[in-house]
């Protein structure tokens, strides 16, 4: 059976076509619009990190001045949701980020975050920190045993770590995190890193204080 098309049907044919493309070209440019969104949005939030790391190192340091006696512990700050901690450096594979408060996907979209309820820069806990395995800690695929991780406070106070081992863990292997782990840093993304979807295990980096 043959579909003939009057010559009075022409132009309402000739509108649909055009909304068809007209769709099209908005849904393409809207798919390449995200991934540079993504992108500005976590280059903007680095540069800002830098700019408040710099300004709260200064102001620390005038603070400093009065100085607290030994054994009296600082004030236990409660940050809030993406607030900048510190910065994160691991030199061999060029990874340099600010580290936020949070693991939610807004947080990690930004840059690498502190998980909730694991030790803070300085302190001799578990420090938990996470990051998107397509985004930020895309390189972690390549760090090894003996690798340098940096840790600098907002106050500028900078801590070294080694990594000691590389491991694969369940999502619900949650002891990898206790404070009983520490003084540690512990580094956690998903597992496969070219998977699709929502992957399967956990890739997790466990350094220590270096010597």
């Amino acid at each position: 059976m043959r579909i003939r098309i009057q010559s009075r049907d022409l132009p309402y044919f000739r509108r649909v076509l055009v909304g068809l493309h007209r769709s099209a070209l908005v849904a393409g440019v809207c798919l390449l619009a995200w991934p540079a969104f993504v992108t500005g949005q976590s280059a903007l939030t680095q540069w800002l990190g830098v700019r408040e790391l710099a300004l709260a190192s200064r102001q620390e340091q005038q603070e400093e001045i009065v100085a607290l006696k030994p054994g009296v512990p600082k004030e236990d700050l409660r940050f809030s949701r993406g607030a900048i901690l510190g910065r994160f450096e691991v030199p061999r594979l060029e990874l340099s980020y600010v580290l936020l408060e949070g693991t939610d996907n807004k947080t990690l979209d930004k840059s690498i975050g502190h998980i909730e309820g694991t030790g803070h820069i300085g302190d001799t806990g578990n420090i938990g920190i996470a990051g998107h395995r397509n985004t930020h800690f895309r390189k972690l695929e390549w760090i090894r045993r003996g690798d340098e991780i940096l840790l600098t406070s907002r106050g500028g106070q900078a801590y070294r770590y080694q990594v000691e081992w590389v491991r694969l863990f369940k999502p619900t292997d949650t002891l990898v995190l206790d404070q009983s782990q520490g003084p540690a840093v512990t580094l956690v993304t998903c597992f496969p890193f070219e998977y699709v979807g929502s992957a399967p295990l956990r890739f997790i980096v466990r350094a220590l204080p270096a010597e």
